[in-house]
């Protein structure tokens, strides 16, 4: 399954399994993985030199904080595990695909350095168990463009950071953040009452989708 389907906002989504795509509502939106945070350091520190991702079966929000790189080769370590990668194209407001084995399915070429993705593991091949995706955090306070609408996004800045004051002075309407380990999502509305919208702690390397009002393109400076 995918993201979870509600009323209110639309986007395109992930594609399940062998399907070649589909469009799903999201108003569910989530936090990453509760259990041990959104990426697990390899030492303690405010600046590691690498993280690991936990990575479950279904859909996983991950970033790239290495060099651009062709998806085959970037995730050629979990490979036995992920079977397709997606990224969100904001200006066009379409996906592109990875499938492992499958280039003609494939039009997802590279992904580029600080861009976040998802990936797909068909849930039998981790039976209920997580695994994990290292790199190293060779990104650092990346600039992140922004067009009106939905807008995949990474977090690169400092760990802690709210998101309420993470996204100060932005038109944002929603933020929504993927809970790996629940396959769900959480969300922060600043319209919403507190009962409803979570101002979740933002992680270095974590990914959310962003959604922006207004009519411009702008550019989000993360501390």
């Amino acid at each position: 399954a995918g993201p979870v389907q509600s009323p209110g906002l639309r986007c395109v989504a992930m594609i399940r399994g062998t399907m070649v795509g589909l469009i799903v509502s999201v108003a569910l939106l989530a936090g990453l993985v509760s259990s041990g945070g959104g990426a697990t350091r390899a030492q303690n520190g405010a600046e590691p030199t690498s993280i690991f991702s936990p990575i479950a079966g279904g859909f996983t929000l991950l970033v790239n904080l290495d060099e651009a790189s062709d998806p085959a080769s970037m995730l050629a370590s979990i490979d036995d595990f992920v079977s397709a990668a997606f990224a969100f194209d904001a200006a066009l407001g379409r996906f592109r695909s990875f499938r492992v084995g499958q280039p003609a399915l494939s039009d997802l070429r590279s992904v580029g350095r600080g861009t976040a993705f998802w990936v797909f593991v068909p849930p039998e091949r981790l039976d209920g168990d997580l695994t994990f995706w290292e790199q190293p955090a060779n990104v650092r306070n990346m600039a992140q463009d922004l067009v009106p609408g939905f807008n995949l996004v990474a977090w690169t800045g400092s760990d802690g950071v709210p998101i309420s004051e993470a996204v100060d002075g932005l038109p944002v309407r929603k933020v929504f953040s993927w809970d790996v380990a629940a396959q769900r999502f959480e969300i922060w509305d600043p319209t919403a009452p507190a009962s409803i919208s979570v101002d979740f702690a933002l992680e270095y390397g974590q990914g959310m989708w962003l959604d922006l009002g207004g009519t411009e393109t702008l550019v989000w400076l993360q501390p």
